[in-house]
């Protein structure tokens, strides 16, 4: 039975990882690139890597980030309140607690609302949108077939999982997603045989669709001439452990003074994500990227000449202009990820810190190293999911040169961060796993 149905899992969760990255790139071009003639800095497998064009007009950025955020809201509370927010902590808790139960129209909700809000400019990333989309699609087979509570369960985890490994193109990182991100202090290691199998089926679905390249195409394989060269990636992992910690508080306490605090007591829920936007808009005519997904600035800070092209004061600037943009965007309660920038975070913190070291010959000739390195140190570390990051790192650059500096530096922001974490919907281990469902399935 497990292989058929793992085998539709990662159609349908291909598919709609499919769906999302094309509204959401439709999205991007009709009102990013038709209002204010701006197109964001594109990956290496979007055709080709490209920096990010100006504004035209100026003015109008903060006006189109805050009425994408506008309509978007509207759209979640008309259709599929639950949708708001942040996908993937919702997939958790959907696994823990009701993995038969959520309805389709969510999947439908997250698709378009996340597309606008992202594509408007909203500071949000592609995998909570698509871990959301998928868990649902994962929550009709279940219901469907009416799986018992710890098949569904296992369902909606290598559904989610593949998702977000397809969208990625990581499909072995993906995997380890499922298998990490469910606990703090645990592992759910019974997914990783369904979950490569959904997985793999996942990635050739959104391949045959999309491409097959690396999501940062191949980054030059680095030669380590001497031991000394690894020096750097503790005090890297601290740098991206710090940040991480930064992050996680600056976006729950947002969320709080939008949920319930002075904002939240002023302002409808209706207006709340475009107030939120226009401040987005504000910080993204300054550091365009902030803007989106932000994956385009973590392309970026993969290639020397642009990083030292760049102004230093910028390159400094962008990890924490992220954080403060993706804590508005969807801490206000907007449609996107909060797993991808934390991804953008880490990448961009490594440019920075190349930049600074660079001129002191105290770091490689590349920001690549550190840039792969920050990017799973930080995202692994407040994901909990070190072992998926790495090997995602891994797979997104095609550089398993960077394997055991990525390795250390993660391991050092893992210590860093602790038990904080950026999904409050993770339990500490199995054994405070729910074991049956908790609300009635939804038509």
């Amino acid at each position: 039975m497990w292989i058929p149905l793992c085998i539709l899992i990662g159609i349908l969760s291909g598919l709609g990882a499919a769906a999302f990255h094309a509204v959401l790139r439709v999205c991007t071009e009709l009102i990013l690139g038709g209002v204010v003639k701006h197109r964001p800095a594109t990956l290496a497998s979007e055709g080709g890597f490209h920096l990010a064009t100006g504004f035209s007009p100026l003015w109008a950025v903060p006006l189109v980030v805050a009425g994408g955020a506008l309509v978007a809201t509207a759209f979640v509370l008309w259709l599929a309140p639950e949708s708001a927010g942040h996908g993937t902590d919702a997939a958790i808790h959907a696994a823990h607690h009701d993995p038969s139960g959520t309805p389709i129209r969510v999947a439908l909700t997250k698709l378009v609302a996340s597309g606008i809000t992202i594509g408007s400019g909203g500071s949000g990333g592609s995998e909570g949108p698509t871990a959301q989309i998928t868990a649902a699609l994962a929550s009709l087979v279940a219901r469907t077939f009416r799986l018992p509570f710890q098949h569904a369960k296992t369902v909606v985890i290598i559904g989610f999982a593949a998702g977000v490994g397809a969208i990625f193109r990581t499909p072995l990182g993906g995997t380890l997603l499922g298998a990490e991100m469910l606990y703090r202090s645990d592992l759910e290691s019974k997914v990783i045989v369904p979950g490569l199998i959904s997985s793999t089926v996942a990635y050739v679905v959104f391949g045959l669709i999309h491409g097959f390249d690396p999501i940062f195409d191949t980054v030059a394989p680095y030669h380590w001439d001497s031991v000394l060269q690894f020096l750097a990636f503790p005090l890297l992992g601290l740098l991206a452990g710090l940040l991480g910690r930064l992050y996680i508080q600056t976006f729950y306490a947002t969320a709080g003074w939008f949920s319930h605090g002075l904002l939240g007591r002023r302002f409808p829920m209706l207006l709340r994500p475009a107030l939120a936007g226009g401040l987005v808009g504000g910080i993204g005519v300054v550091v365009p990227g902030v803007l989106g997904t932000g994956y385009g600035a973590a392309q970026a800070a993969l290639d020397p000449g642009t990083v030292l092209q760049m102004s230093l004061w910028i390159v400094l600037a962008i990890p924490f202009a992220k954080i403060l943009a993706t804590s508005l965007s969807i801490g206000s309660g907007g449609s996107g990820g909060i797993f991808g920038p934390g991804l953008v975070i880490g990448a961009t913190a490594g440019a920075a810190a190349w930049r600074l070291l660079e001129p002191f010959g105290l770091a490689p000739t590349s920001p690549a190293p550190f840039v792969i390195a920050g990017m799973a140190a930080c995202l692994g570390s407040i994901a909990h999911a070190p072992l998926a990051l790495i090997v995602m790192a891994v797979e997104a650059t095609n550089n398993p040169s960077m394997l055991v500096p990525t390795m250390v530096a993660t391991s050092i922001a893992c210590f860093v961060v602790g038990d904080r974490t950026l999904y409050r919907s993770q339990l500490r281990t199995r054994a405070d796993a729910p074991t049956a469902v908790v609300t009635p399935c939804q038509p």
